[in-house]
């Protein structure tokens, strides 16, 4: 056999995961429930930037000037509660007969905490990303077809000095947290 790499099968992942979201601060708890086939999206970024010497110009350092992390998924659903989560504004009210979402004419945009989990495909290895705050970056679209109804929702990670536990954070993981458990 020619061009086969060397692997190791408890590495191999697939299939969706779970987002857990909750206020700022704490320990999120609220499972954002059934989402759409193509799963959660998390996208780790930074922009770098280079320092040329030389003639002819050569890169000779590089430093990285923006880091950030977005999180996107789309869920299936409704759950008005989740909607001002994903438009970090508004006012709910639910009782057993009805749900209520109210928006519009609020500047402050209110941070979460998110959790994602995945199971691996190796029995007992589960990988978490805490993202231990973050603002919604998305919009609200409602649209109503023939197959399920999806509403997408994006959040975008903040700079925080302390986890929901309240260590403090070290000045390069102010962002995230990739946790894989292995049993």
């Amino acid at each position: 056999m020619l061009n086969i790499p060397s692997y190791s099968t408890s590495n191999f992942s697939f299939g969706p995961g779970r987002l857990f979201l909750g206020a700022s601060g704490t320990t999120p708890s609220v499972d954002v429930g059934g989402i759409t086939e193509d799963g959660i999206k998390l996208t780790i970024t930074s922009k770098k930037r280079d320092i040329f010497q030389g003639n002819p110009k050569l890169i000779v350092y590089t430093f990285s000037q923006e880091q950030g992390a977005m999180l996107e998924l789309s869920g299936i659903e409704w759950n008005q509660n989740l909607f001002e989560y994903g438009l970090g504004a508004g006012i709910t009210a639910s009782s057993s007969s009805s749900e209520t979402l109210e928006f519009g004419g609020d500047p402050i945009v209110e941070s979460v905490a998110l959790h994602v989990q995945h199971q691996m495909a190796v029995p007992g290895h589960t990988l978490n990303a805490y993202i231990w705050q973050a603002v919604s970056d998305g919009d609200l679209e409602l649209a109503m077809g023939h197959d399920e109804h999806k509403f997408p929702y994006k959040y975008k990670a903040q700079r925080v000095t302390t986890d929901w536990s309240g260590a403090t954070l070290n000045t390069n993981a102010q962002l995230l947290k990739l946790y894989r458990q292995k049993t």
